[in-house]
């Protein structure tokens, strides 16, 4: 059963992420950067030791004792659950991170990203008996993927090695009172740390916030935002349904979808609704400012979507238009659940005028 440790300066922390040092700025690199920089307060070394897997192969004939210690771990839990892709993946991938983590044994371990290889490596460590703490950015096994089978054979055995995993840790951290809940369930204890940008991020937002103040005065100006990603499964999903919507009301609200991958959907461009795409932080910032509301249409998962908070604190009201549990009760924050037909209404009320209380920066 985890305990909730509280984090000492006379204690020596190993952080591993699969997030850190990426240069797409999406939710889960932004929270990465998060948790480092509450880590940087500690005596912390921070690492992103996850290698592709041509790289992670070459490895394996440099520290060949390694490799065959995992080996022997991953076959012993392919009966366990791991499929046989899983047992090939995590043997050479995993290489590194153990390398890295037997040159610091006197430092506490902290796991922190997402995805199926986190999961097996908590086991592995809870099988060595290695002391490590974990922040989540998802509960996985609730996650929608296209491919759920990549390292267990079924998501049953996902989900019963993902939570042994979080109850065999020191300390379990979620984003979400939601995912807290949800592991309450599994009567494991945890502590919500609620997303919050760094704080280069943070510069960002607040000079977007200044200009917005500045200028966008004028409710009749400006352009709906629908941000997303295709390479998150419910993003890209409640990105396509939004965009389905706004290709059929016609209305005069006019609508740039914008994100990462986003110009696959460049056939439903109209004259409503401007397909951006992939876009530069320099011109997303553009669209921030000249932004008048935030649309989500995010189908329901775990975690929490960070570009909550970035647009609050950026001063821009948010509207979700799906049953997304974790923007429920924000009103005060200028967060709105209502379906698209309501929209309209809604636009036409003070809610561009209104101030809002903002998020604010959490502690470890």
């Amino acid at each position: 059963m985890p305990k909730n440790n509280k984090f000492s300066a006379n204690k020596k922390y190993l952080l591993i992420s699969n997030f850190l040092g990426i240069k797409k700025r999406h939710g889960g690199v932004k929270r990465s950067d998060q948790i480092k920089e509450l880590f940087d307060n500690f005596d912390c070394i921070s690492v992103n030791p996850y290698s592709p897997l041509k790289k992670s192969i070459k490895k394996a004939l440099y520290y060949p004792y390694i490799f065959i210690d995992i080996l022997i771990f991953s076959i012993y839990f392919f009966f366990k659950g791991l499929s046989f892709r899983g047992v090939i993946l995590f043997s050479f991938k995993s290489i590194e991170i153990l390398r890295i983590i037997n040159l610091n044994k006197n430092r506490e371990i902290i796991l922190e990203g997402a995805g199926d290889l986190p999961i097996i490596l908590m086991n592995y460590l809870a099988f060595k008996n290695i002391r490590f703490s974990t922040f989540l950015g998802n509960i996985e096994y609730l996650v929608p993927q296209d491919n759920i089978i990549n390292y267990f054979k079924s998501i049953k055995y996902k989900y019963s090695l993902e939570i042994k995993g979080y109850k065999k840790a020191s300390s379990v951290f979620t984003i979400s009172e939601f995912d807290s809940a949800v592991l309450g369930c599994h009567q494991i204890k945890s502590k919500t740390l609620n997303y919050f940008p760094c704080e280069k991020d943070f510069q960002q937002i607040k000079e977007i916030k200044k200009i917005r103040d500045n200028k966008f005065t004028n409710k009749s100006k400006g352009h709906i935002l629908l941000l997303g990603t295709i390479y998150n499964t419910p993003s890209r999903i409640g990105v396509l349904d939004a965009i389905n919507y706004f290709d059929k009301q016609k209305k005069i609200y006019p609508l740039k979808v914008a994100g990462f991958g986003t110009e696959i959907f460049k056939k439903y461009s109209s004259d409503c609704i401007d397909i951006v795409g992939s876009v530069s932080e320099q011109n997303l910032k553009e669209l921030i400012i000249n932004t008048k509301v935030l649309i989500i249409n995010q189908i329901e998962t775990t975690g929490f979507l960070t570009k909550i908070i970035d647009f609050n604190l950026s001063g821009v009201p948010i509207i979700c238009t799906s049953n997304y549990f974790q923007a429920n009760n924000l009103q005060k924050y200028g967060i709105f659940k209502v379906s698209y037909s309501e929209i309209p209404k809604l636009l036409s009320t003070n809610i561009l005028e209104k101030k809002y209380e903002f998020f604010e920066k959490p502690t470890l």
